[in-house]
């Protein structure tokens, strides 16, 4: 009596990888960035947090708002170069006219729990399939 275990082939695999490492990375993932990570991002990654072309031209709270954390930042990353980073954060995190800012540019912050869940989804998804692919060749 002979019993044959069913293959599993590696798109199979990275297929369900993919989906799991997906959930994983919506659920890790933060809602949006808040006043604090847009004021200490690095300027790759706030030009991606903030879509400068997806500001309407006819809205002008948005456009005073994105002005408005620009000059923070630079403020912030003039206080990081005198090694003042951390007592010049709390002071733009407390202030309400910045607060006010990020409240009116909130609304063109993508989520980035939608992107982390693609990133760590391709990324389990490539990596299962390889992980499938080297153990079954060995067989």
């Amino acid at each position: 009596m002979s019993e044959s275990v069913p293959s599993i082939s590696s798109a199979e695999v990275g297929l369900a990888s993919g989906i799991l490492g997906a959930g994983v990375g919506y659920v890790l993932a933060p809602r949006r960035y808040n006043l604090e990570q847009l004021l200490t991002q690095t300027p790759d990654v706030f030009e991606k947090s903030i879509l400068k072309n997806k500001i309407p031209a006819h809205e002008e709270a948005p456009k005073k708002a994105y002005q408005q954390i620009m000059e923070a930042r630079q403020s912030y990353m003039d206080a990081v170069s005198k090694n003042t980073g951390e007592a010049k954060l709390i002071e733009l995190t407390r202030a309400t006219s910045l607060e006010s800012a990020y409240k009116n540019i909130k609304r063109f912050i993508p989520k980035a729990k939608a992107e982390s869940a693609v990133i760590v989804g391709a990324l389990a998804s490539a990596l299962a399939m390889v992980i499938n692919y080297i153990a079954s060749s060995r067989d």
